[in-house]
């Protein structure tokens, strides 16, 4: 991933310094405060972790033994040197407060990386806590070797998405290699959300929240609902699959045939999967009068917009997500060829008419339809209701990037080396069952988190590995 060294934002509703602050340092005074305005999926993200843990995890898998104070000084380094501490809020959570904290969190554990990712899935921060904490453990990696350990960050997702975790992670693992950052330090300073996505959707943004959350609850008026025996129970579950070296290059050369891109092909096959799945319960389902039939599958995808921003936004520690979802009839029925080009024309329009961007508006539209709520139940429902989905995909590709080891091999062998990566997706009340897919070279890994009370872990089993099971046919 390119470095870019970011201009700091003059704009004050975005980033205040809180005075007293003087000069800077190699790591900052305990002292230092910095006040960010929250962007509306920020705001609602906020909102669902008042009902519930939205938390999301990244994880390195790094050779040799774990030192552990090596891996403590690194990691509060890091987060010292950019003042990402414990945060305050302001009424309506409009504003956080990060006030630079003396230490951090860097547990350890002997539990498996399902067992730790079960218990920190639905583990709160409490007031005080920086919003990140991180934890040693075990690894077993694909030829049974133990001479490798992982080193797990688990993150309030509201702080950051994933890319900037990962970045987050490239310095924390570069500090435990040298003591020395050979990177730029991460900002908090983010400039404001509005204006560097206003060439996209211009100066009326109630008017472009309105529209597209209109639009969203008449895409989804077909859309069949997973059963959520209670809607307020939260617990999620995290299962992890490694697949086969080599899958994810026919996985590309299927896609590039079909005109597709590699999201496409998976996301077509989880619509296939899902069909499957709920094909008997979308047959058997008696059409209310005067309703809408929901008798298709509607699979969404996390989006990464710091690109369609106006100024780079590559050191910028923050949240730049958005989604669409692609909705689609009948997928278990016909072959994942037809089905991933009927996706690729509905993805290459959202990309040409930067749809997503516009789309993410309809968050905050979500956010004002949260607050007008007051019975719980409604909350937690709300997104169920108007724009169900029945999975959703999150996938990154690492190939070429620090954590590739092919980008490693000049490196001391005798040195810590990144032998994995992983992502862990929160669940949440928009969506049910989530797949987490990386992709560094040849390897491809899958994380799945899901509701335990939409899915029974047997259930949850048969579906990946019936995704597995028709992705490795379609590219056979």
């Amino acid at each position: 991933m390119t470095q870019v060294i970011a201009t700091p934002s003059r704009d004050t509703d975005s980033l205040e310094h809180r005075p007293g602050e003087t000069g800077s340092s190699s790591l900052p005074p305990i002292g230092r405060r910095f006040r960010v305005r929250l962007n509306p999926f920020q705001l609602l993200m906020r909102r669902w972790s008042h009902m519930h843990p939205y938390n999301a995890g990244q994880v390195m898998e790094i050779s040799g033994i774990p030192d552990f104070d090596r891996w403590r000084h690194a990691a509060q380094h890091v987060l010292a040197e950019m003042g990402l501490g414990p945060a305050t809020f302001t009424p309506g959570d409009t504003h956080a407060t990060f006030s630079a904290g003396p230490s951090v969190t860097v547990e350890e554990s002997g539990v498996s990386l399902a067992a730790f990712f079960d218990e920190e899935l639905n583990r709160p921060f409490a007031a005080g806590d920086a919003p990140v904490r991180f934890c040693i453990l075990p690894a077993v990696g694909r030829n049974g070797s133990t001479q490798s350990h992982y080193f797990a960050a688990v993150y309030d997702h509201w702080i950051a998405d994933s890319r900037a975790m990962r970045e987050l992670m490239h310095r924390i693992y570069e500090q435990y290699r040298s003591d020395e950052g050979s990177l730029p330090p991460l900002t908090l300073e983010a400039p404001s959300f509005r204006k560097i996505y206003r060439k996209h959707v211009g100066r009326l943004v109630r008017c472009t929240a309105l529209r597209e959350s209109l639009k969203n609850c008449w895409r989804h008026r077909r859309c069949f609902r997973i059963n959520i025996p209670d809607p307020l129970d939260f617990r999620s579950r995290f299962l992890f699959r490694q697949l086969p070296e080599g899958l994810i290059e026919r996985v590309h050369t299927f896609a590039k045939q079909q005109g597709a891109s590699v999201n496409d092909t998976f996301i077509a096959v989880l619509a296939q999967t899902m069909g499957a799945y709920t094909h008997e319960h979308r047959q058997r389902r008696r059409k209310k009068r005067f309703h809408f039939p929901r008798s298709e599958v509607g699979i969404g995808t996390i989006v990464d917009i710091r690109d369609a921003a106006s100024e780079p936004l590559d050191r910028v520690f923050n949240l730049y997500l958005s989604s669409y979802t692609v909705v689609l009839h009948q997928a278990e029925r016909r072959g994942t060829d037809t089905v991933a080009r009927e996706v690729a024309a509905t993805t290459t329009r959202l990309k040409k008419t930067f749809a997503t961007v516009k789309g993410f508006w309809a968050l905050a539209m979500a956010r004002v339809w949260w607050d007008l709520y007051t019975s719980p139940r409604n909350r937690a429902l709300l997104l169920h209701k108007m724009v169900p989905v029945v999975a959703g995909i999150s996938n990154v590709k690492m190939t070429g990037t620090w954590a590739d080891r092919a980008t490693q091999q000049r490196d001391d062998p005798a040195q810590p080396r990144v032998l994995d990566y992983l992502r862990i997706s929160p669940t949440g009340p928009l969506i049910p069952l989530v797949f987490t897919l990386t992709t560094i070279g040849e390897r491809l890994s899958l994380c799945i988190t899901y509701r335990t009370t939409a899915f029974s872990d047997d259930q949850v089993q048969e579906i990946v590995d019936d995704f597995i099971s028709r992705l490795e046919k379609a590219v056979a």
